[in-house]
């Protein structure tokens, strides 16, 4: 023990006069761990979101009882007769919207309150306006504190005032309870007159066996649905996989800080470590020392990533859940807490990643350094090769990407080294000097050249993903949302449909209508725009083609892309559309692009839904009006003359605008991680430099001895940088280049079911590569400026 605590002691000290190494080594796998671990925690979150009972049990969810597609109520004796059969672990829930008399709306669960007879009730604090602490009532609303601010409540205020409700019920604040606001169900049925209809009902712990029976009980009254297979969770598998694949990028990338660190901590204490074995210390104790040091390092870096990886997640997660909610039918918010599994997932991938980087350091790799990257070329080349013309799962779609880094990876360095080799060129002492430094600097630049060309890298890549969505998605609906105008409508209403044909002003009036359901376990949507081909004139085809009736014969149907490049549904297979105990049998006839949409999708006559015993709903009518007539004069008339509500009446461009926002949604997560794996790499860049500035302080000293004035130090450095970083921007962006083509060619269409067209933001591309060049040069030049502005005080 002694020698151990001799060896950890003179590695503190050893680390206490080189802070700039324990910063890298901190910062790298804190950083790096900080986004792993967000991501983790938001999809953790998002798996057990299905398992936090609405109800309040005190057990996971195992089972959910659903209304029939279509409606929204399930009837409450339904619950009374599973209770009858013995089924004591269903609990019902009723939730619905309440709108106060200041306009806002509030959302309000009942649920059995009488589990609170036999488990705590949810902490509670004081009623606003009252000092003493209140219990639970029949007769009141529990509001979740951080909700109540939005509400504006006064101080004096007891009671709740609603709007078109003579009722007003009193109000208690808690903590952490979330979007719902709770109450007894009892008294949540009379304040929604809900007539004892509820909306879901929980199950805990029910096994296969108790299920059958549950569904036998049920009929065709209601759904029983196990919590892992609901509709958001196989709708919403590529999105996490593709934040998952984004945050392990970024962990690599802050894992080339630390492993610079440790690079020059091994090189910078291998004559001590001599040293301990020449003074009698075993090499068992070393070892040992060198381990606790790892794996105090390990906890305290996955620390600190944790507590980061909560804020990044806390700062997501707003754009999450509107994702979420808005393209994956996710019913609930996300509410992030910190979890004890983040630390452990930080800590074990910190430990791992520490091994690695110590295994590399080893003699007997770097001697046969020119055999491992010879057969690392032949390795990445020969996969690389297999994945482009094999990759078929979203694993492998990434694998490909993988090895797509690893290549310019392999590359990049020794390019840059060879070029390096060549004998000096240059005649000038001062350039000779240059050329010289440069070489010894690129040994230690190394690790920070790669994690610049990998984030650079990722980020071109991600730019012409997006860019390319945006793009491709524009002109999709341009085409798509091709009318001049928008009614949206919450129940068919042929009168009005009939009447807005028959108006001069108007020249073709089309509805949307869709029904829900599934074929086989994958949510899908049968939907119709009219009765003629006419009426699907807007819609895309992956032919080329125009809609014809040709396309509805013989019960066909026109099927979106995700159905043909996800789940393998060919031309002319026939499909059953299942909603309830109903079906309905498809030919697909064609394929037609459907961006934004992650579900199956079936397209239709309007007739062949009406005639099917399916539950149908109309959601929107659009407008198409003759020449020389103006929206403004529709909106007027809509408003005056047929009675349509103002709020319900979008004109095309406002229609585009709201898909568009909806759509690009799902992209603005992935921009803010791909900022962050840029700022990590920016941070890699300054900091080795700054780091090698000051080990270097003496070479600049001697120069300016010699005769050497600020003002040319200070050009050596900022060329010497921008020769080193733009010889990397120059590798980035080919591999960029390489990248988004992987990411449009096999990730968005094996991931998502979209084939998207290459789009390329040169803009975009060389603000970028500026944006990190000029960042370099800042980093070069103040340790130089800091030097020369000391050496000249000195002089003086």
């Amino acid at each position: 023990m002694a020698e151990i605590k001799l060896i950890l002691t003179t590695h503190i000290a050893y680390f206490r006069r080189h802070p700039w190494l324990l910063l890298l080594f901190i910062v790298g796998l804190s950083l790096g761990s900080a986004l792993l671990t967000a991501i983790a925690g938001l999809n953790q979150e998002a798996e057990n979101r299905h398992n936090t009972s609405s109800a309040l049990i005190d057990s996971a969810v195992s089972h959910i009882v659903k209304p029939p597609i279509g409606q929204d109520y399930i009837d409450g004796k339904l619950w009374l007769k599973l209770r009858e059969n013995g089924f004591t672990n269903a609990q019902p829930v009723l939730r619905g919207k309440l709108t106060l008399d200041s306009g806002k709306t509030l959302y309000v669960q009942g649920i059995n309150s009488l589990l609170w007879m036999t488990q705590p009730i949810p902490a509670l604090s004081t009623q606003t306006g009252e000092n003493e602490n209140t219990g639970f009532a029949f007769d009141a609303i529990m509001i979740d504190r951080k909700r109540a601010q939005k509400y504006q409540f006064n101080k004096d205020d007891k009671k709740l005032t609603l709007q078109n409700n003579p009722h007003t019920p009193k109000f208690m604040l808690v903590d952490d309870i979330g979007v719902w606001s709770l109450t007894d169900i009892a008294y949540a049925d009379m304040l929604l007159s809900a007539q004892g209809k509820l909306s879901f009902i929980e199950f805990t712990g029910l096994t296969k066996e108790q299920a059958s029976q549950v569904e036998a009980i049920l009929g065709h009254e209601a759904r029983l649905i196990a919590s892992q297979e609901q509709d958001f969770d196989a709708l919403s598998e590529a999105f996490f996989f593709n934040l998952t694949a984004l945050a392990l990028l970024g962990y690599i990338v802050a894992a080339f800080l630390s492993f610079n660190a440790i690079k020059l901590s091994i090189a910078g204490r291998k004559k001590l470590l001599t040293q301990f074995n020449l003074l009698g210390c075993s090499k068992q104790a070393i070892t040992t020392a060198i381990v606790i040091e790892f794996t105090l390092m390990s906890f305290i870096t996955a620390l600190l990533g944790s507590l980061a990886g909560f804020l990044i997640a806390n700062a997501l997660v707003l754009d999450i859940n509107r994702t979420l909610m808005g393209l994956y039918q996710l019913d609930k918010a996300l509410t992030i807490g910190w979890q004890w599994q983040t630390l452990a997932l930080g800590f074990i991938v910190n430990l791992a990643t520490l091994a690695l980087m110590v295994v590399t350091q080893k003699n007997t790799l770097k001697n046969q350094g020119n055999m491992l990257f010879g057969l690392s070329l032949l390795g990445i080349l020969a996969a690389l090769s297999y994945l482009y013309l094999n990759a078929s799962t979203e694993f492998e779609a990434l694998l490909l990407c993988f090895f797509t880094l690893a290549l310019f990876v392999l590359l990049t360095p020794t390019c840059l080294q060879g070029l390096l080799c060549f004998k000096n060129p240059f005649e000038q002492p001062l350039w000779q000097w240059l050329y010289a430094d440069s070489k010894s600097q690129l040994t230690e630049l190394r690790i920070a050249i790669v994690a610049i060309l990998v984030a650079l890298g990722s980020a071109i890549g991600m730019q012409i993903m997006v860019k390319s969505f945006s793009n491709t998605l524009n002109a999709h609906l341009e085409k798509q949302l091709s009318a001049d105008m928008y009614i949206y409508v919450d129940k068919y209403q042929p009168e009005l449909r009939a009447n807005l044909s028959n108006d001069v002003d108007i020249q073709r009036v089309g509805i949307y209508m869709a029904s829900n359901g599934y074929i086989d376990t994958m949510p899908a949507k049968l939907a119709s725009f009219g009765n003629s081909a006419e009426a699907f004139s807007h819609i895309n085809l992956t032919s080329g083609k125009s809609v014809s009736a040709a396309h509805f014969t013989n019960n066909g149907c026109i099927a979106n892309e995700q159905a043909l490049i996800k789940h393998d549904i060919k031309l002319n297979d026939t499909v059953t559309f299942k909603q309830n105990q109903h079906s309905f049998l498809c030919r697909i006839s064609a394929f037609a692009y459907d961006y934004g949409n992650t579900a199956l999708g079936l397209i239709t006559l309007e007739d062949n839904i009406k005639q099917s015993p399916l539950h149908w709903q109309v959601y929107g009518l659009s407008l198409t009006l003759n020449e020389q007539v103006s929206t403004s004069q529709i909106t007027e008339k809509l408003i005056n003359s047929y009675g349509v509500d103002s709020t319900t009446i979008s004109e095309n461009k406002r229609f585009k605008e709201i898909a568009n926002k909806l759509f690009n949604d799902t992209f603005k997560v992935t921009k803010v991680l791909n900022g962050f794996i840029l700022a990590i790499a920016l941070i890699s860049l300054c900091i080795s430099l700054l780091s090698l500035s000051a080990q270097h302080a003496k070479q600049l000293a001697v120069l300016n001895s010699l005769g050497v004035d600020p003002s040319q130090l200070h050009k050596l450095k900022l060329i010497q940088t921008i020769i080193l970083v733009g010889f990397t921007c120059l590798f980035a962006i080919p591999l960029g280049l390489a990248l988004g083509l992987a990411l449009l060619k096999y990730v968005m269409p094996i991931a998502f079911g979209w084939t998207i067209h290459f789009y390329l933001d040169i803009p975009a591309l060389i603000s970028t590569c500026l944006f990190l060049l000029l960042s370099a040069v800042v980093c070069a030049y103040l340790p130089v400026k800091r030097l020369t502005a000391s050496l000249h005080r000195k002089e003086g």
